[in-house]
């Protein structure tokens, strides 16, 4: 049930915008968001089908694991429910709230959970179905803060936490934006929950075992409920395709080079930054290129 490299065109000729993505390639923790468009977002962009028979997979084999659906989360789950529905998932409003949430999250490419203003305006995590995470498991985030979410990530919270408090708050009902994040790994299988083994990256790590998960997110306020619609498309890149570019793969460089410690071990990437750089550094040339013309 392994998924990777599969064409999703968030550019016009599919792949990641790398030269917005590497504009300023240096380690920073940013919101870095943008306005965005939730049918374009929504939209089916694997041809083959795949992403949606693996998440069905994952949702047929331990639903409890993948999915998690609060009392909070019954308005936020309707609203969200309708709007599948006017974005062509077929959904029935009849069936129970656990399986209509089921349901989308087989009819969606995407995860997604919803963050939801408690007594004291924090937001906190109530329900969503999440197939492809990055090394953490949806269940034991439920009822956190933004803030308490993102505890293990060093310096995030310093830099980010009530930037991004302020900006829940002061987003207007169906106004979209977008934002992305980047993590890596050694293997290109696109659900990477902690209860999978897989193993780490390493000092030995050659270019064929190394992979970015670039994670494309979209927020979006409900009007009703008030919730926010926090939604994750995963793309897979080999890095020998970012090794095709002497740009991005400087850009790349850049990034790993600057990258304080505590980040770089919270992104598993100790061990194996060193012979990644050498890697990226070689691709470069006397004049960096822009990206293969199917990346723009």
């Amino acid at each position: 049930m392994i998924s990777h490299d599969i064409p999703t065109p968030f550019n016009r000729g599919g792949g990641p915008d790398w030269g917005r993505l590497m504009a300023d390639a240096k380690h920073k923790w940013v919101m870095g968001l943008r306005p965005g468009n939730v049918e374009a977002f929504f939209a089916r962009r694997d041809p083959t089908d795949a992403v949606r028979r693996e998440r069905a997979h994952w949702l047929d084999e331990d639903p409890e694991k993948y999915a998690a659906l609060t009392d909070a989360a019954h308005s936020p789950l309707r609203e969200t429910v309708e709007l599948a529905q006017t974005l062509g998932v077929s959904i029935n409003p009849a069936l129970p709230p656990w399986a209509q949430l089921l349901e989308l999250g087989r009819g969606w490419e995407a995860d997604f959970a919803w963050m939801h203003p408690d007594d004291k305006g924090d937001h906190r995590l109530i329900g969503g179905v999440v197939c492809f995470p990055s090394s953490w498991a949806l269940r034991d985030k439920l009822q956190r803060t933004m803030s308490e979410t993102h505890h293990p990530v060093p310096g995030l919270n310093a830099e980010l936490d009530s930037k991004i408090e302020t900006f829940f708050a002061r987003m207007s009902p169906g106004v979209a934006w977008l934002r992305e994040n980047a993590g890596y790994s050694r293997v290109p299988d696109l659900n990477q929950h902690p209860d999978r083994p897989r193993p780490p990256l390493g000092k030995t790590v050659v270019v064929d075992e190394f992979w970015i998960r670039l994670e494309h997110q979209l927020l979006l306020k409900l009007p009703i409920s008030r919730s926010i619609l926090f939604a994750i498309r995963m793309e897979v890149v080999p890095l020998r395709r970012v090794l095709e570019s002497p740009a991005t793969a400087a850009g790349l460089a850049r990034l790993l080079e600057t990258m304080p410690y505590a980040p770089a071990e919270y992104k598993g990437l100790t061990d194996a930054r060193e012979a990644i750089i050498l890697l990226l550094r070689a691709a470069e040339s006397d004049t960096a290129t822009d990206p293969p013309d199917d990346w723009k």
